[in-house]
C-alpha cells in the first residue's frame, strides 16, 4: 500500500480541530477564563488516552532539591501524607494518576528524594540521569553490580536495589524496585515467586550464600519503580505504600 497515512494522526487532528472550533465560539461570547481552562482540560485528557506525553512531561518537572511549592502548582495538592519512619521530620507525599504514582519525601518544603511507580504495563518513565525507561530492562541490564539490596514478601512483595549515581548524577543515589502492585513488565507470579525464594534463602543463608537465586532474579524481572534523591535505601523501601494501603488509597485512581 503505497503510503497510507496512519488514521491515529488523522483522529487526533480532527479532535484537536472540534476542540478549537467550540473554544472559539464560546470566546466569541466573551467567556475567555472559563474557556481556556476548559479547553487545556480538554485536551490534555484526549491526548492522555492515546500518549503519555503528557504524564512525561509532568514528571520531567520534579527535581530533587527543588520547590515543594512548585511541584503543587503542577500535580495539585497531596492525596496522603505518611511522616518517614526513617528521618525525623521527613514527610512522603503521593500524588496518584491512572499510569502512575508520583511519591515526594519533603522536608522543610524542599524535595530531598522522589519515587515513580509504574501502574500501566504501557507506561514506561525515564529514569532521572539515563536513557533507560522503566519496562525497559531487566535488573543485570541495568548495571551489572548493586550497592544494596532489600526485599520482602510480607505487608508487600518487593525487591529493590541501590547504586549511587557519582558525579554526573550530582551524587544522589538511585534506586531500582519491583513491586507487586505496580506494572507488569515482567510475568508478576514469576516475580513474586523468586522474591519469596530469595526472602527465604536470605533468612536461612544470608545474602552470600543466595547469590544464585539473587542473579536469577536480576536477569528475569523487570523495575516499575525509581527512586532518586539524597536518600538512603531504608528511606526509598520506607515510602512505598504497603499492600493495603495502595488498594485503600490508590486503586482505581
Amino acid at each position: 500500500m503505497d503510503n497510507v497515512p496512519s488514521e491515529k494522526p488523522r483522529f487526533i487532528k480532527r479532535v484537536q480541530s472540534l476542540i478549537f472550533t467550540i473554544a472559539a465560539v464560546m470566546l466569541s461570547i466573551g467567556q475567555w477564563s472559563d474557556t481556556k481552562q476548559m479547553s487545556i482540560e480538554v485536551y490534555e485528557g484526549f491526548i492522555a488516552q492515546f500518549t503519555d506525553k503528557i504524564e512525561l512531561e509532568r514528571l520531567s518537572k520534579v527535581k530533587v532539591g527543588g520547590n515543594l511549592n512548585f511541584i503543587e502548582q503542577t500535580f495539585g495538592i497531596a492525596t496522603v501524607i505518611k511522616s518517614s519512619q526513617t528521618i525525623k521530620n521527613l514527610e512522603y507525599r503521593y500524588y496518584p494518576d491512572s499510569k502512575y504514582i508520583l511519591a515526594i519525601a519533603a522536608q522543610n518544603n524542599s524535595i530531598k528524594g522522589y519515587q515513580v511507580i509504574s501502574l500501566d504495563n504501557s507506561f514506561y518513565p525515564v529514569l532521572p540521569f539515563s536513557e533507560k525507561k522503566l519496562g525497559g530492562f531487566v535488573y543485570s541490564e541495568y548495571a551489572p553490580y548493586f550497592d544494596e539490596i532489600r526485599s520482602d514478601d510480607v505487608n508487600l512483595t518487593y525487591y529493590l536495589e541501590s547504586h549511587s549515581l557519582g558525579r554526573a548524577g550530582l551524587f544522589f543515589n538511585q534506586f531500582v524496585t519491583y513491586v507487586g502492585y505496580g506494572a507488569s513488565y515482567s510475568e508478576s507470579v514469576a516475580s513474586g515467586n523468586e522474591i519469596s525464594l530469595l526472602n527465604e534463602s536470605m533468612l536461612q543463608k544470608g545474602q552470600d550464600q543466595s547469590s544464585e537465586i539473587i542473579n536469577k532474579l536480576r536477569g528475569m524481572i523487570k523495575p516499575n519503580v525509581f527512586s532518586i534523591g539524597d536518600i538512603d535505601a531504608s528511606t526509598a523501601a520506607d515510602m512505598l505504600v504497603t499492600r493495603y494501603e495502595y488498594a485503600a488509597y490508590f486503586k482505581g485512581e
